[in-house]
Protein backbone atom coordinates (compact mmCIF):
# COMPACT_ATOMS: atom_id res chain seq x y z
CA UNK A 1 0.00 0.00 0.00
CA UNK A 2 0.96 3.57 -0.67
CA UNK A 3 1.10 5.83 1.98
CA UNK A 4 1.44 9.98 1.99
CA UNK A 5 2.83 11.38 4.91
CA UNK A 6 1.90 15.23 5.89
CA UNK A 7 4.06 17.43 7.15
CA UNK A 8 2.43 17.31 10.63
CA UNK A 9 3.78 13.68 10.91
CA UNK A 10 7.07 14.47 9.88
CA UNK A 11 7.29 17.13 11.84
CA UNK A 12 6.89 14.90 15.04
CA UNK A 13 9.76 12.62 13.44
CA UNK A 14 12.14 14.58 13.04
CA UNK A 15 11.69 16.68 15.99
CA UNK A 16 11.56 13.62 17.83
CA UNK A 17 8.00 14.29 19.31
CA UNK A 18 6.42 11.74 20.98
CA UNK A 19 3.01 11.06 19.15
CA UNK A 20 1.26 8.33 17.59
CA UNK A 21 1.68 9.64 14.21
CA UNK A 22 5.93 9.75 14.65
CA UNK A 23 5.44 6.06 15.82
CA UNK A 24 3.23 4.93 12.97
CA UNK A 25 5.99 7.18 10.47
CA UNK A 26 8.80 5.58 12.20
CA UNK A 27 6.85 2.16 11.55
CA UNK A 28 6.30 2.61 7.77
CA UNK A 29 9.63 3.84 7.39
CA UNK A 30 10.73 0.23 8.29
CA UNK A 31 8.41 -1.62 6.72
CA UNK A 32 6.94 -2.61 3.31
CA UNK A 33 4.55 -0.08 3.00
CA UNK A 34 5.49 2.64 0.09
CA UNK A 35 6.06 5.72 1.56
CA UNK A 36 5.29 8.87 -0.46
CA UNK A 37 6.08 12.68 -0.08
CA UNK A 38 4.77 15.73 -2.36
CA UNK A 39 6.34 18.76 -3.23
CA UNK A 40 3.98 20.94 -1.30
CA UNK A 41 5.23 18.46 2.16
CA UNK A 42 8.87 18.81 0.84
CA UNK A 43 8.51 22.34 0.97
CA UNK A 44 6.69 22.84 4.23
CA UNK A 45 9.14 19.79 6.04
CA UNK A 46 12.49 21.99 4.79
CA UNK A 47 11.49 25.49 5.35
CA UNK A 48 11.62 24.37 9.46
CA UNK A 49 14.84 23.14 8.92
CA UNK A 50 17.55 25.37 10.13
CA UNK A 51 20.66 23.72 10.23
CA UNK A 52 22.58 22.61 6.77
CA UNK A 53 24.10 19.48 8.01
CA UNK A 54 20.37 17.98 9.09
CA UNK A 55 19.07 19.41 5.55
CA UNK A 56 21.43 17.29 3.95
CA UNK A 57 20.61 13.99 5.68
CA UNK A 58 17.17 14.71 5.89
CA UNK A 59 17.41 15.64 1.82
CA UNK A 60 19.08 12.35 1.01
CA UNK A 61 16.01 10.42 3.04
CA UNK A 62 13.46 12.15 1.28
CA UNK A 63 14.71 11.48 -2.36
CA UNK A 64 14.62 7.89 -1.56
CA UNK A 65 11.01 8.00 -1.16
CA UNK A 66 8.06 8.13 -3.86
CA UNK A 67 7.63 11.33 -4.96
CA UNK A 68 4.00 12.47 -6.24
CA UNK A 69 3.00 15.41 -8.16
CA UNK A 70 -0.25 17.21 -9.06
CA UNK A 71 -1.53 16.00 -12.45
CA UNK A 72 -2.65 19.21 -13.62
CA UNK A 73 -5.25 21.69 -12.69
CA UNK A 74 -7.84 19.53 -12.19
CA UNK A 75 -5.87 18.60 -9.10
CA UNK A 76 -6.41 22.07 -7.62
CA UNK A 77 -10.12 22.86 -8.72
CA UNK A 78 -10.96 19.76 -6.88
CA UNK A 79 -9.18 20.81 -4.20
CA UNK A 80 -11.02 24.22 -4.13
CA UNK A 81 -14.11 21.87 -4.80
CA UNK A 82 -13.69 20.03 -1.55
CA UNK A 83 -12.81 23.41 0.49
CA UNK A 84 -16.12 24.28 -0.66
CA UNK A 85 -17.99 21.69 0.35
CA UNK A 86 -16.62 21.37 3.67
CA UNK A 87 -17.75 25.16 4.47
CA UNK A 88 -21.47 24.26 3.23
CA UNK A 89 -21.00 21.32 5.60
CA UNK A 90 -20.31 23.83 8.38
CA UNK A 91 -16.27 22.49 8.43
CA UNK A 92 -13.33 25.21 7.71
CA UNK A 93 -9.93 24.15 6.91
CA UNK A 94 -7.67 26.70 7.78
CA UNK A 95 -5.28 25.91 4.42
CA UNK A 96 -5.90 25.13 1.26
CA UNK A 97 -3.13 23.24 1.25
CA UNK A 98 -4.61 20.35 2.95
CA UNK A 99 -7.10 20.05 0.55
CA UNK A 100 -4.52 19.90 -2.01
CA UNK A 101 -2.21 16.91 -0.41
CA UNK A 102 -5.56 15.13 0.23
CA UNK A 103 -6.85 15.25 -3.43
CA UNK A 104 -2.85 14.23 -4.83
CA UNK A 105 -3.17 11.13 -2.39
CA UNK A 106 -6.40 10.28 -3.87
CA UNK A 107 -5.30 10.51 -7.58
CA UNK A 108 -2.24 8.28 -6.29
CA UNK A 109 -4.54 6.10 -4.45
CA UNK A 110 -2.44 6.30 -1.20
CA UNK A 111 -3.75 6.36 2.56
CA UNK A 112 -2.55 9.52 4.10
CA UNK A 113 -0.55 9.92 7.35
CA UNK A 114 -1.12 13.13 9.43
CA UNK A 115 -1.66 14.41 13.06
CA UNK A 116 -3.83 17.57 12.52
CA UNK A 117 -7.35 18.44 13.11
CA UNK A 118 -8.08 19.89 9.15
CA UNK A 119 -6.83 16.93 7.88
CA UNK A 120 -8.88 14.55 10.06
CA UNK A 121 -11.88 16.48 9.17
CA UNK A 122 -11.20 16.04 5.41
CA UNK A 123 -10.46 12.24 5.58
CA UNK A 124 -13.73 11.76 7.81
CA UNK A 125 -16.37 14.50 5.33
CA UNK A 126 -16.92 11.23 2.87
CA UNK A 127 -16.07 13.70 0.52
CA UNK A 128 -12.96 12.36 -0.66
CA UNK A 129 -12.07 8.78 -1.33
CA UNK A 130 -8.91 8.83 1.22
CA UNK A 131 -8.35 7.04 4.11
CA UNK A 132 -6.61 8.23 6.69
CA UNK A 133 -3.26 5.68 7.55
CA UNK A 134 -4.88 3.97 11.22
CA UNK A 135 -2.08 4.80 13.97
Amino acid sequence: MRVLVDTSAWVDFLNGFPSPAADALADLLEGDEEVCTCGIVVAEVFQGLRRARERAAIQRSFEDLSFLEASGIDVYLRAAKLYRSLRQKGVTVRSTVDCIIAMIAEDADCALLARDSDMDAILESGLIKTAPWPF
